[in-house]
């Protein structure tokens, strides 16, 4: 039911902030502002036009980035899916990937492409591609045989077999890589922006750090991370239910 899991959801938000009260309670504010503080910090940044530009520069290069990360990731998980060989050469190469921290994507993107977009755009790519990659190659390992010759047996054409049988099984799977993909690539996108970019959240998180200014530092967190949960509940969910409305609904 939407009313209770929304009521749930409100209730895990309230303990947060309570607990955020708590501990601000005992500490300096310039260690830990309070909710308050800080909610008041994130309304005056948001009368500033500046505000929306680094936001709306740091989305851009989230979206780019895991753009060339999702088309890379499904390409190589689907290889590694449908071929012994692929996935003999290929999963080394993806475990590799997985395994090098993304500030080491973006300290090399950054002498490779010096300080511009595409230095970033590069380095969310690369970090977030090895994850997707990860769940398309399961995602087509688990695809349901059986479904395939049943297909092929009432006839289906190879379009029609690809479009109604092997995608759908395969959505699930992609989907969560876009949500793993996205939270890779906005940590990532702060980690360049804040070693070599004069642009985007993680410039700003930089500057503030700079002026020790704890409040300006989470308001900027906050900030980001409500854009973050916006798309989530705007594109990620209706997309969600909308791509799997074939399968069954657990009763609660």
């Amino acid at each position: 039911m939407a009313w209770r899991s929304g009521a749930v959801r409100l209730v895990g938000v309230a303990g947060m902030l309570v607990v955020w009260m708590g501990a601000a309670s005992l500490l300096p504010d310039t260690v830990l502002p309070g909710p308050s503080a800080v909610l008041q910090t994130i309304w005056r940044n948001l009368h500033q036009p500046e505000t929306f530009y680094h936001i709306g520069v740091t989305v851009r290069r989230v979206l780019v980035g895991m753009g060339l990360a999702l088309v890379a990731g499904t390409l190589v998980g689907v290889i590694m899916g449908i071929s012994r060989v692929g996935e003999w050469v290929l999963d080394t190469w993806v475990l590799v990937g997985l395994t090098i921290p993304a500030v080491v994507y973006g300290i090399v993107c950054i002498l490779w492409f010096g300080l511009r977009d595409l230095a970033a755009f590069m380095a969310i790519g690369i970090s977030a591609f090895p994850a997707i990659a990860i769940n398309m190659w399961q995602g087509v390992k688990a695809i349901d045989l059986s479904l395939v010759h049943m297909g092929k047996a009432f006839r289906l054409s190879r379009r029609a077999l690809v479009l109604k049988v092997v995608i759908p099984q395969t959505v699930p799977y992609l989907l969560a890589a876009v949500r793993y993909a996205l939270g890779i690539s906005w940590k990532i996108a702060t980690v360049v922006e804040l070693i070599g970019l004069s642009s985007g959240v993680g410039y700003m998180l930089h500057y503030w750090y700079g002026l020790f200014s704890m409040r300006q530092v989470l308001a900027w967190t906050l900030t980001f991370t409500g854009v973050l949960v916006l798309f989530e509940f705007v594109v990620l969910k209706p997309l969600d239910g909308w791509v799997t409305r074939w399968r069954p609904r657990v009763s609660t």
